[in-house]
């Protein structure tokens, strides 16, 4: 049973991280419809495989019902479970102006099921290749190329960003630098936009920070020698405290992320946006930036532009 499992488990894995791909390819490139339909139904298998190795799981280890962890992968299910049930018998294509395209809950469903197969994998860090610092630039380096290549997605900009652009770009929101060499607010579409704010928040808290804790948190533990790396990194004094840190650096931050983009909305005008979702992510983005003090901004003259320059509220 054991190794069914594992198989299952693998292959749930790596149809997951394919569906990052086609997520990828889906934003970043023009789709025919016929080539569109293809990607639509391989969310679903992806999504249908990710459920069946989420209930084998636990049918292998009912410990896992006594973990926090069961609840997300309940509302994960019952989240897909609803998209399955829009979609084959009421037929909504999920359109509306708050998100980013057709069908984004869809996509949402296949990145969350990524994120749990992706938590399940074993990594062991060997301090003989790598010390924690050596790791950390690492990963950092890793964030920095990955950026580079979403941002030179067709659809990531209005016109074409050269690798050199594209890279300080990444290289300057993962640094959270504020240093750009194009016009963030008129170069980059809203999906360049949302790269460049994933990358500013990725980078402000550091890749490590979130693989470690989501890792711990579906996993329940960890070994001694990636306990003992993380604790060079987050600078804790107690290898148990590691990732009782972790948990209080992310909430914290998305806490105040949260509030800072509610205060941020509440000031603006609703006049000055084409729609509600623009306002939602203009909001977020500069909460994003400013808590991580990336220094970027949607806006062409920045904060000194004519619609919030005299927000005192918003400054």
């Amino acid at each position: 049973m054991k190794l069914e499992l594992k198989i299952l488990s693998r292959i749930a894995l790596w149809i997951s991280i394919l569906g990052i791909g086609a997520i990828v390819s889906d934003f970043g490139y023009s789709q025919s419809e016929s080539f569109q339909g293809i990607l639509d139904g391989f969310y679903f298998l992806a999504l249908g495989i990710g459920i069946i190795s989420t209930f084998a799981r636990y049918f292998q280890r009912y410990s896992l019902i006594k973990r926090n962890v069961f609840v997300f992968d309940l509302l994960s299910i019952c989240f897909t479970f609803w998209i399955f049930y829009m979609y084959v018998f009421v037929g909504v294509p999920f359109e509306t102006d708050l998100l980013l395209e057709n069908p984004v809950w869809l996509r949402i469903a296949v990145l969350f099921t990524f994120i749990r197969e992706i938590s399940e994998v074993q990594f062991n860090y060997k301090r003989t290749l790598l010390n924690p610092a050596q790791l950390f630039i690492v990963s950092f380096l890793l964030i920095i190329l990955i950026g580079t290549f979403l941002l030179m997605l067709p659809n990531a900009t209005f016109g074409r960003l050269t690798f050199i652009d594209a890279l300080f770009t990444s290289t300057s929101a993962v640094c959270v630098t504020g240093l750009a060499v194009v016009d963030t607010g008129s170069h980059f579409t809203g999906f360049g936009q949302f790269i460049i704010m994933a990358l500013i928040q990725v980078g402000g808290l550091g890749i490590l920070t979130f693989t470690s804790y989501f890792s711990y948190f579906f996993k329940g533990g960890s070994n001694y020698e990636n306990q003992l790396a993380l604790s060079d990194i987050t600078s804790s004094r107690k290898i148990g405290e590691v990732f009782s840190t972790l948990k209080y650096i992310i909430l914290i931050t998305f806490g105040i992320e949260l509030f800072s983009g509610i205060l941020i909305y509440s000031s603006l005008k609703n006049e000055n946006f084409h729609s509600q979702y623009d306002q939602i992510f203009f909001s977020m983005f500069h909460a994003i930036s400013a808590f991580c003090n990336a220094g970027f901004s949607t806006l062409s003259s920045s904060l000194y532009d004519s619609a919030i320059n005299t927000t005192i509220f918003f400054n």
